[in-house]
């Protein structure tokens, strides 16, 4: 049985993740805004912000365990501090724990250069950022021109990434249905980190080191 801190529990994402654990998982601890609940741990997730980094990092040493960070907008010493965390747990740091994703920008990466490329991403009304932080990620790896952010109804997440060759166009999309494929992929994130060494790693590493079929199989 792996044992989960969670940290951000009281969040949207942290109450899906509590309630989306697969039977080889336990709730251990968990951190919420006002208080944190310690306890013996094989790994910590964290869905809380990046405000929280020198809390869960220091949490991740007085554990003893590795650490999946889910959250995005780091500064330079956030970073710092999870380097030095990785010097002695096995750490990844990811702005988006979707599998779709981040195979998504390996494809963009795989075609960056061919063309003009521009992004549309599309989120429910109530988001704060635009564009997101995985529209971020897109940009990087596509080498994008302009990113178009809509905020609509209750749109989950959808991202559209357009290459514009001579007398023809690629797109690329990717649509969230549920927030839940988030706390899936954090999840098999962890499984994979508790095997690891200590060092810091991101979602590609865990995903080219999986076999495709296993990523899309259901936890429960």
């Amino acid at each position: 049985m792996i044992k989960l801190f969670i940290f951000g529990i009281s969040g949207k994402m942290g109450q899906i993740l509590a309630h989306s654990l697969p039977d080889d998982f336990t709730l251990s601890g968990c951190a919420c805004s006002s208080r944190i609940d310690e306890a013996p741990s094989d790994v910590i997730i964290d869905f809380s912000s990046a405000t929280a980094t020198a809390k869960v990092t220091a949490l991740a040493d007085k554990l003893n365990c590795p650490l999946v960070i889910a959250t995005t907008g780091q500064s330079d010493e956030d970073n710092r501090l999870i380097s030095e965390c990785a010097k002695h747990h096995a750490v990844l740091k990811s702005g988006n724990m979707s599998i779709g994703i981040n195979l998504l920008l390996k494809l963009c990466s795989s075609l960056k250069g061919i063309g003009r490329c521009e992004i549309i991403e599309t989120h429910h009304a109530k988001k704060k950022d635009a564009p997101s932080g995985t529209a971020l990620m897109l940009k990087a790896a596509s080498g994008a021109s302009e990113i178009h952010s809509l905020r609509l109804g209750s749109v989950v997440g959808e991202h559209k990434v357009i290459f514009g060759l001579d007398n023809e166009t690629i797109t690329l999309t990717h649509s969230a249905a549920d927030r839940k494929l988030f706390a899936d992929g954090a999840i098999k994130a962890a499984r994979w980190l508790i095997n690891q060494p200590y060092g810091l790693y991101s979602f590609d590493d865990f995903l080219m080191s999986e076999k495709h079929p296993s990523l899309f199989h259901s936890e429960r």
